[in-house]
């Protein structure tokens, strides 16, 4: 089900007193044993999931809808399993806290091990010490959905906004509930998505009946297409991430591709300013314009939104309680929040001193800034769906790179850790708002939340450790990471200086800085019939920094997701998500362990 019509439909059913608002001294019983189990078995596949999609290509979605449906999915499917077993059918409410532990594990984990530890690694040479990477995943996330707490009455109470996932979550909840016919066949669509990709992906990487690709015939000014990166990938992942990103982002990607690949890496070839080719050799110069497009355009976003900076603090700190909002037995106690605040902040800052170099008195400005960029992410998020936590780690990147110049570890970790803070509070309010439409009190959903910190920090790590045990597994064939090499790359320029560049990566970084300038006030400013027409300057820029073969199939992935929403709207509503996930999910699961078993000997 796509999100608008989830949020219609949302929007459409209103909320009783009787069935849906939390009551004080009543509090409905989602904190149930099953529920976090299977939001643990859920969570777990998604953290894994985002962690396989992450490497390959970058993007990360947030959780809150995927959950739910992967969830309910698989909770119908143990039901016809074993009825008596695994019955009876999860409630509303335990459906909430099942989806909350498991957006927890699967979204909010994830920021630190894609874009810091692999930016380490780059720069490093080697990875940090498996403990101080728990910890600060750990900390940080859990840090994150602390800070939230206040923002709980300001941006859901308050002044309510919608949070879009929150609310399609809470729609896809009671379809699958109510039994409807939507509701089964989403089930249907995740399971066969989930089986047909994890089938593939056995053959593929399993028994290695498959190639993993299969490279274009041809050349581009005398290079061939194979040394630019064109071939057809084997995989259906990229084909489920680009329906769930859309035609505008997959078109973006395809634009970016054929102007990196297909024009400017073989035209700089042929006049000698590119000594390499083959994907690693193209990004050697690729990166700088790509990063320069996606920073420029994430600090040019913030700029023009200051009437969200505005609204974010003075909701924060304006008006005192409503008398219709909940009551605060059903909220988190105030002491937590401090209490909670303190020693997660204190075991952060230690840890970042301890292992990573980062004075005390830094870190410590680095924990009040998370906070601040953090509101700035919920409030965002409860607008416009879109966690901007890219853009906010570059900002903490950039006041780092300030105020320790040349640490480039430490700038690194700085963008790690804001992104993470920032995506898991995002993704409490969007499950506080999935759980107060559905009758969960946020004291529960708050516990559900850290349940998944804990279930998500202890899983990733160590599977982030075996799948990249040096920087070598960062490849073209494995893992491009491109998150990563961003990260790295500013952090290289922020401590060493354009001038340590070669001319064409500078040049790059210009155009690409002022394309990424262009391209955010054209969204802003073009007419309206024309702004659909404008590229997204993320992708465009972070499509510099994958193979076009990716970039291809993702677009294809949104092409047949636009072509069935416009010839049969209904039908793609209700597989469209289901769908998608269930392709990532069964490919990103069998792929990694596929992947674990055939390295266990090494």
């Amino acid at each position: 089900m796509r999100v608008g019509a989830a949020r219609d439909e949302a929007e459409a059913t209103p909320v009783t007193s009787e069935t849906n608002t939390p009551r004080a001294g009543v509090p409905p019983p989602a904190l149930t044993w099953r529920a976090l189990g299977l939001g643990s078995l859920i969570g777990a596949l998604m953290c894994l999931s985002n962690l396989y999609v992450g490497l390959k290509t970058g993007l990360a979605f947030p959780a809150a809808l995927i959950a739910c449906v992967v969830g309910l999915g698989a909770q119908r499917a143990l039901l016809r399993l074993s009825p008596s077993r695994f019955g009876p059918a999860l409630s509303l409410q335990e459906t909430s806290a099942m989806q909350s532990a498991a957006s927890s594990a699967g979204y909010s984990t994830g920021g630190t091990i894609v874009t810091a530890s692999v930016g380490y690694l780059l720069l490093a040479g080697h990875h940090p010490p498996a403990w101080a990477l728990l910890l600060w995943t750990l900390l940080g996330s859990a840090l994150g959905v602390v800070l939230a707490l206040p923002m709980q009455r300001a941006f859901i109470r308050r002044e309510p906004l919608p949070f879009p996932s929150g609310m399609a979550a809470a729609s896809v909840a009671r379809s699958f509930h109510a039994g409807d016919e939507a509701g089964r066949r989403g089930a249907r669509a995740l399971g066969v998505g989930a089986l047909g990709a994890g089938l593939l992906a056995f053959a593929r990487d399993g028994l290695q009946w498959l190639p993993a690709t299969l490279a274009l015939p041809g050349a581009l000014l005398g290079v061939p297409m194979a040394s630019l990166s064109f071939s057809l990938d084997l995989t259906l992942m990229p084909l489920g991430t680009g329906a769930l990103v859309g035609l505008r982002v997959g078109a973006s990607m395809l634009l970016g591709a054929l102007v990196c690949f297909g024009g400017l890496a073989p035209w700089m070839h042929q006049h000698g300013l590119l000594a390499q080719t083959g994907f690693f050799g193209i990004l050697e110069w690729s990166m700088w314009p790509g990063a320069a497009l996606v920073t420029s355009a994430s600090f040019t976003h913030l700029l023009l939104q200051r009437g969200l900076l505005r609204r974010t603090f003075s909701a924060l700190f304006g008006a005192s309680k409503a008398p219709d909002e909940v009551p605060d037995a059903a909220d988190v106690p105030r002491s937590w929040f401090l209490a909670g605040t303190a020693l997660l902040s204190l075991g952060l800052v230690t840890v970042g001193a301890v292992a990573f170099g980062v004075p005390f008195p830094l870190g410590l400005l680095g924990v009040l800034l998370s906070f601040a960029l953090a509101a700035v992410a919920c409030r965002a998020t409860g607008e416009t769906d879109m966690t901007p936590t890219g853009p906010l780690g570059q900002v903490a990147q950039l006041a780092f790179g300030i105020l320790m110049p040349g640490n480039t570890l430490a700038n690194t970790l700085a963008a790690g850790l804001s992104g993470n803070v920032a995506s898991a509070s995002a993704d409490l309010l969007t499950d506080v708002k999935a759980g107060y439409l559905l009758g969960v009190q946020p004291r529960q959903t708050f516990l559900a939340q850290l349940w998944g910190c804990v279930v998500g920090s202890a899983l990733i790590v160590p599977v982030f450790y075996l799948l990249v045990p040096d920087s070598s597994a960062i490849s073209e064939d494995r893992f491009p990471a491109p998150a990563g090499f961003f990260v790295a790359g500013v952090a290289r320029v922020l401590s060493a200086g354009l001038g340590s560049l070669s001319e064409p990566a500078r040049w790059g970084i210009g155009v690409g800085a002022l394309l990424g300038v262009v391209l955010v006030l054209l969204e802003r400013f073009a007419p309206e019939p024309t702004r659909r027409f404008i590229p997204s300057p993320i992708a465009l820029g972070l499509a510099f920094a994958l193979p076009a073969s990716m970039s291809l199939s993702i677009f294809l992935g949104s092409a047949a997701a636009a072509l069935l929403a416009r010839a049969k709207p209904a039908f793609s509503e209700a597989i469209t998500v289901p769908l998608a996930s269930g392709l990532i999910a069964g490919e990103s699961f069998v792929s990694l362990v596929a992947l674990l078993v055939l390295s266990a000997p090494s």
